[in-house]
């Protein structure tokens, strides 16, 4: 079901209830608003319900970004000329050359690994990394590596994905600058990431090389009610088609919101 269709289907609803007139823009903010009512109803119950994970799966995004032993090794992106960096490679600017879409879809680094959010995104479901372990033995102060060192040394230190948990900002800082050596973060042991100041900052980002995110991202009206079919919502590269099933459960909702509006705040026909 596309938007057009999901405006007319809006339209048979609302005259059975013999409702005021609604514009196609004022339908679009009311199914925007049903979109976000939605995710926030079935986030809530993911754990527990199967049909909430199946609903919220058109808005489940994995984005990767990483550098390779190659990159590290050759020094391409180094952070204030003290470590390999994210930020130096996926970068505000090389974002937006893409597009306002990819704005929307994928954020960029700063600050050497710390990720900033795209304006779509809601929820943080999983945060996975790599690091290069033996860092300190392999690359001097300003991330290059020492002599006689090897793109394949970069290559075999490079750990196996670490899932990283998730703290509050508290601890965040107490595992980053501990000394505990039970909670210090070193070598793999103990990563954790938080929010702070909008940003994904993950506690030992001097050693990072990869990071894989899995999160729950808002899409557009135009996404949501898009013509993909019923049965390809999860088989398509576009966060947020959703299946008709769902669409229906939508638009339901945005009728709801419609009906309770005063009839004074309505706007008529032009």
């Amino acid at each position: 079901m596309n938007l057009a269709e999901a405006h007319d289907y809006i339209d048979l609803l609302l005259d059975k209830a013999d409702q005021p007139y609604f514009t196609d823009e004022e339908k679009t903010k009311f199914l925007n608003l049903a979109i976000s009512d939605f995710i926030n109803f079935h986030y809530q119950k993911m754990l527990i319900d199967e049909d909430s994970r199946r609903a919220l799966a058109p808005f489940v995004d994995w984005k990767e970004f990483s550098l390779t032993a190659s990159e590290i090794f050759n020094g391409t992106y180094i952070y204030n000329n003290r470590y390999p960096g994210l930020s130096e490679k996926f970068t505000e600017s090389d974002v937006g050359t893409s597009g306002e879409a990819s704005l929307l879809s994928t954020g960029y680094f700063r600050f050497g690994n710390q990720y900033v959010f795209p304006t779509n995104h809601l929820y943080t479901l999983a945060v996975q990394i790599r690091v290069l372990n033996n860092a300190k033995d392999l690359l001097k102060s300003d991330g290059t590596p020492y002599p006689g060192v090897t793109v394949n040394d970069i290559s075999e230190n490079i750990s196996d994905s670490i899932n990283v948990k998730n703290v509050p900002v508290r601890d965040y800082y107490e595992n980053s600058y501990s000394k505990d050596p039970f909670n210090k973060t070193a070598d793999g042991n103990n990563y954790s990431w938080s929010y702070v100041e909008n940003r994904l900052t993950i506690t030992g980002g001097g050693s990072i090389t990869s990071v894989v995110l899995q999160s729950i991202q808002l899409p557009t009206v135009e996404t949501a009610f898009s013509e993909k079919g019923p049965d390809t919502a999860n088989l398509t590269d576009d966060i947020g088609v959703i299946s008709e099933h769902y669409q229906k459960q939508i638009i339901e909702s945005a009728v709801d919101k419609m009906t309770r509006v005063d009839v004074g705040l309505m706007t008529g026909p032009s």
